[in-house]
Parts: structure tokens; sequence; C-alpha cells
């Protein structure tokens, strides 16, 4: 069962982390909407067909049904899928459903996946744009363009941690995140080119937005 419940995991489950932090950012709130969304869905698309199926050990065809029925399951037109009750614990999400997608890719084709490199960018975007103040249980950051604010919700050292680089320039932010072994049981900033397309990437969502950065990976 073991390959069956990776594919569970890096197609459905790392399709939700995948796309759902730079969606709230690009003014979103539930699933169903992202799926309605042309930049969103083909980014989807894009990161589960050319970078997630090609590398689980399972048949292509079957994987690519299984990714096939997520779009059907997002787009279910009864279920308010709330994007932030995904956003929840997203650190340990990441390093479960898309990190080894991005590392095997990488180590698989020699290069950096793109869709999955921009979605680790959202996710440093989600946690570090607009902080506000640290409560207990979260910090609260103010989503720029629409006006309201939203709660990130981690563990304890994840929020300090973001807290504590509230001031911090991108270049160091994107460095100290990658190499926090705390959070990714590795030093990311050793894979090669990483740091610095996650840092490039993470400037187009400050510069330009969330919607312009999930076109920004199939234009």
């Amino acid at each position: 069962m073991a390959p069956y419940k990776k594919r569970k995991v890096r197609i459905l489950n790392g399709a939700h982390t995948g796309f759902v932090l730079g969606a709230y950012l690009a003014g979103f709130d539930i699933v169903r909407d992202c799926m309605h969304d042309e930049a969103i869905h083909t980014f989807m698309n894009r990161m589960l067909y050319d970078e997630v199926i090609p590398i689980l050990p399972l048949d292509r065809d079957d994987c690519e049904k299984f990714a096939a029925s997520v779009t059907d399951r997002f787009s279910n037109p009864f279920i308010d899928h709330q994007l932030l009750s995904i956003s929840l614990n997203s650190t340990a999400k990441w390093k479960a459903r898309n990190l080894p997608s991005l590392l095997e890719y990488t180590a698989k084709f020699g290069k950096l996946p793109k869709a999955l490199c921009m979605g680790f960018a959202f996710y440093i975007a989600f946690y570090s744009t607009g902080l506000l103040r640290r409560e207990e249980g979260g910090l609260v950051a103010y989503r720029a363009g629409q006006g309201n604010e939203y709660v990130i919700h981690d563990d304890d050292r994840v929020l300090d941690f973001y807290w504590d680089h509230r001031d911090s320039d991108d270049q160091n932010l994107v460095r100290d995140v990658l190499s926090n072994e705390n959070m990714w049981d590795q030093d990311l900033t050793k894979a090669d080119g990483l740091m610095e397309t996650v840092l490039e990437d993470l400037g187009i969502i400050r510069r330009d937005g969330a919607e312009a950065a999930f076109r920004e990976c199939f234009s």
C-alpha cells in the first residue's frame, strides 16, 4: 500500500499545500473558486503532471487519472473548503508533501521544478507578509489588497522564527528559512540553485503579486 499512500500524499495533499497559500494571498478563500481561476488551475496541473507524477513509482496513467479526480474533488460545488483551514501547520505539511517531490525531481532530472519552487516561495510569503503581531497560538498578518487580517497557525518554534525575522530582508529571510534544520531536518541551502530560485520567486510575489507569480510558472 505504500506507493498508493505516497500517491495520495504527493498528488492530493501536495496539490493543496502547493497552491493554497499563494491562492489566499491572491485574494481567494475557498478551494472551488481556485479551480475556476485559469492561472491557479494551470499552475496546479503543471505541478502535478510535469513535476510530481514523473517521479512517482507508479503507473503514469493511473497517477494521471488520480490527478484528474483531484480536480473534480476540488471543484465540488457542495463543499466550501476554506484555504485558511488547509493552511494550518503548513511547515510540516510542506516538509512531508512537497519538499520530497522537489528534491526527488531535482535529483532525477538535474534541474529545479519551477512550480514546486514557486510553491515554496508562496509558503515563505504567506508566513512573512504583513506581520502585525504575535499572539497565543498564532501570528496575525495583513492580506494586502483584501483589507483583512488573517492568523497563521503552526508550531510555536515556527511562529517564533518568522516573528523574529519580521524585519529581515528577503535574502536573509530565504537563507535562514532554507538553512533551518529544525524545520526541514536538513540544510536546504546546499541544494544547488534552490536559494537563488526561491529568492527570485519571492521577489515576483512581493513585486507583482501572487496572481502574477502563478502565471510566471507557465509563461
